[in-house]
């Protein structure tokens, strides 16, 4: 796919992930890959930005003698999900308008 991804839009992807449960970066960025093609950097200063502005949280745990951090995500975290979501349905409406749904 050609067309860049917002900043918003990834972020809304980030914490809907994560909604689902905590996970640390590369599970994170992996899951997403599943569906969106990003590339390995892209989602840690999305993380960082997040973390930085309490939409997430962190916690580290020892997985095989290394340490993981592991993002969570907030109660400001899930209403920022709830505004970035309505956001995209208004504006997939407004390009749908001029590009039609299909």
């Amino acid at each position: 796919m050609a067309i860049k991804i917002p900043n918003r839009v990834l972020e809304a992807v980030i914490l809907s992930v994560l909604q689902e449960e905590p996970l640390y970066g590369y599970a994170l960025t992996k899951k997403i890959q599943s569906e969106v093609p990003i590339s390995d950097s892209t989602t840690y200063p999305v993380l960082r930005r997040l973390e930085k502005e309490g939409l997430v949280t962190t916690s580290s745990k020892v997985f095989a003698e290394r340490i993981r951090k592991y993002y969570e995500l907030t109660d400001a975290g899930q209403l920022h999900l709830k505004e970035a979501c309505a956001d995209w349905l208004t504006f997939e409406e407004q390009i749908n308008s001029f590009l039609g749904e299909g």
